[in-house]
């Protein structure tokens, strides 16, 4: 397809159930820029599924589009998941027509699907399951036609951990190879752990601390969150903490540590900063360890084949990249490659946006992305 203007704008989506991602690229005389990057917090298991409606508006007004006129948006998605849906099929078509009603003045709108392919709405809404949680697919497209082929990277395996999960993607002799399409695929093969950097409760990684020299029982509760753990222990700052947090009160280092002396049953005047400490250290220790094991299963694999997974390197995106460069660390990685300082653009936390922008503009309108 030829490009119909000299000039013209591409939005990325990455509609997720607690994140919608926006990244804003524009075109012209054969360069491509980044105009914007937008994350917005809408948990829509909380806020409802029309609430959709008002962020994506909000998004469309604050990137100025519609004064530009001529623009593309490219979706990828996983909020179809969320329980405000009876099933991902419903999930799926609710998102997609939202995208159509608001971005009705687009150029086109494209979808991503898990076959690495891009769909207009009518073929989406007829194979859903294609398009629910295919964010992986437009990151898996990069990595193979531009990351691969640009930096001379042949063996590696990525390893994106955002706010909620972990999205590991193996690539072997320069082509995307993954073994699962679907999330409960994912989940069974090893490219999918459901812990991320801010969201994930604590309950759900440890079921139990270290307390005064004992291992104390937790408590199920959503006591404290995975952005405490990694605040508290200084991979974070408080403004990256964007997620809600378990009480409803604030972000300082003070109140997370305040929700985590909660996790055994305790509290601040029960335990001193340094036993809470010791805690967040030891539920860190053991998130690590989960991405570890997923990246053991995925290495496994990868010599099945007859490879060495010790040549591979580890190529780590996300608001979680300490988690798995500690991992990887871990796992024997030839080299761990932080994406943002080999692209030397910020996209790490919204690289699935990034990457599908960049896929509608190679696929579709026939312009050159790679470095």
């Amino acid at each position: 397809m030829s490009k119909p203007y000299e000039s013209y704008t591409v939005v990325g989506l990455d509609i997720g159930g607690a994140y919608i991602k926006a990244v804003k690229l524009s075109v012209s005389s054969n360069r491509i820029n980044i105009n914007n990057i937008i994350r917005v917090y809408n948990p829509i298991w909380i806020n409802g599924a029309d609430s959709l409606y008002q962020k994506l508006n909000e998004i469309k007004l604050r990137l100025n589009l519609s004064s530009e006129g001529k623009y593309y948006t490219v979706s990828t998605m996983t909020a179809e998941l969320s329980d405000v849906f009876e099933t991902k099929d419903v999930g799926v078509k609710y998102i997609i027509n939202a995208v159509e009603d608001v971005f009705n003045d687009s150029l086109s709108n494209y979808y991503v699907s898990s076959d690495i392919r891009l769909v207009k709405a009518n073929d989406a809404l007829t194979d859903t399951l294609r398009i629910a949680a295919a964010n992986w697919a437009a990151s898996a497209w990069y990595l193979e036609n531009c990351l691969s082929r640009a930096f001379n990277l042949i063996n590696f395996v990525f390893i994106d951990i955002g706010s909620t999960t972990t999205t590991i993607i193996p690539v072997i002799n320069g082509r995307v190879n993954v073994r699962g399409r679907t999330d409960p695929e994912k989940l069974i093969v090893g490219e999918l752990v459901y812990t991320g950097a801010l969201r994930a409760n604590v309950a759900t990684i440890v079921d139990k601390v270290p307390y005064k020299g004992y291992f104390a029982r937790v408590s199920f509760e959503r006591f404290a969150l995975t952005g405490d753990v990694h605040l508290v222990l200084g991979y974070i700052s408080s403004e990256e903490y964007t997620s809600e947090t378990a009480d409803g009160r604030g972000k300082s280092i003070n109140e997370a540590m305040a929700r985590l002396s909660r996790v055994p049953c305790a509290d601040t005047n029960m335990l001193n900063s340094d036993e809470i400490i010791e805690i967040a250290r030891y539920i860190y220790e053991t998130q690590v360890f989960k991405v570890f094991e997923a990246l053991m299963q995925v290495r496994s694999w990868i010599a099945s084949m007859g490879f060495k997974p010790s040549l591979f390197d580890a190529v780590i995106a996300g608001i979680g990249k300490h988690i798995a460069r500690e991992a990887s660390r871990r796992a024997g990685f030839r080299d761990i490659i932080d994406i943002d300082q080999m692209l030397n653009v910020p996209v790490s936390g919204v690289f699935p946006a990034y990457a599908a922008a960049l896929m509608l503009i190679k696929g579709e309108l026939n312009e050159e992305v790679c470095p």
